[in-house]
């Protein structure tokens, strides 16, 4: 897609504030990350303040070039919404991005003003490169990596809660909605059709996959550990570091497994896999032609899983 506008730099010796109101769910808030990257890049000496969510914002907690976080909680309504933009507008900001809403970027302070493009012009591009179009004329034509942080200690606290070694399948069989589901016992399945691949698996989701955790262990034929609901998402970020491979629905925690450097494989049901598939070139996806996610077959996600493992070596 051709960018009308200007195709001028701003100067990094005059940047030194910039905010970026990020998107809500965990896995467009980790896909708005090279956003952050390229900003960085650019302006290394310039403090990059956020606007996220409760839950997002521990994903941006550890890095360490974020200045300050301002929480836009949903349940706060308006009283809530006017008392973040009270407290946004006590900064002057030399840039502000906003990847989220049309008129926030508008009623703050700030010398110049970028905001995201519309759905109808860029529904054939992945969300990054639609993100990254709000930048273009900061940052040029860029394509850098998801990434996400953990704090040595909660690196720490993972490796001695979880001892891996060897080769790990982590698998996410969660997600926000039933449409997007696989069968846990069809996780089950292929992990156990993959046991002389791997050494064990690791479970990670929250505290509503509880269920589907103890319903996989019941079946699984390697050791498991279960991780859904005991750690944050920093924590579950450094965990899929010491992991291999990950296979997953459509959620949040696919996107996490690309920015940590992993092949992942994630089952589409509902949705845009172009759109929508983890940022890596490592990501491989599966969805049904029908986007019935019960469509998808045990012996598809197995021989996907082995040519992926063949390629990442």
């Amino acid at each position: 897609m051709r960018d009308p506008r200007p195709s001028t730099m701003t100067a990094t010796a005059t940047t030194r504030r910039i905010l970026v109101i990020t998107l809500s769910n965990i896995g467009d808030a980790v896909m708005t990350t090279p956003v952050l990257a390229a900003l960085h890049a650019q302006y290394p000496d310039a403090c990059i303040d956020l606007v996220c969510d409760p839950r997002s914002s521990a994903l941006f907690a550890p890095c360490p070039y974020i200045g300050q976080l301002f929480v836009r909680n949903k349940q706060s309504g308006w009283r809530g919404y006017l008392q973040l933009i009270t407290a946004l507008r006590k900064t002057r900001y030399d840039i502000v991005v906003d990847l989220r809403t049309d008129f926030l970027v508008y009623l703050l302070r700030a010398r110049r003003r970028l905001k995201k493009y519309p759905n109808a012009s860029t529904l054939h591009m992945h969300s990054v490169e639609k993100h990254l179009l709000a930048v273009r004329t900061l940052v040029g034509h860029c394509l850098p990596n998801a990434e996400l942080w953990a704090s040595e200690q909660d690196a720490q606290v993972v490796a001695t809660q979880f001892p891996l070694n060897g080769r790990w399948l982590a698998i996410g069989p969660g997600a926000n909605f039933s449409g997007k589901i696989w069968p846990v016992e069809c996780y089950a399945a292929v992990a156990n059709a993959l046991k002389a691949d791997f050494d064990g698996v690791v479970l990670l989701g929250g505290n509503a996959d509880q269920a589907l955790a103890a319903q996989f262990i019941a079946q699984a034929e390697l050791p498991v550990y279960n991780a859904c609901g005991g750690l944050t998402l920093p924590q579950s970020y450094a965990l899929l570091r010491l992991c291999h491979f990950y296979l997953g629905n459509d959620s949040g925690l696919g996107h996490m497994a690309a920015a940590a450097g992993l092949t992942t494989l994630t089952l589409f049901g509902p949705g845009s896999p172009v759109r929508y598939r983890p940022w890596s070139p490592r990501a491989g996806v599966i969805q049904d032609p029908r986007q019935d996610i019960l469509g998808i077959t045990v012996q598809s996600v197995v021989a996907k899983l082995q040519s992926l493992l063949v390629s990442a070596g």
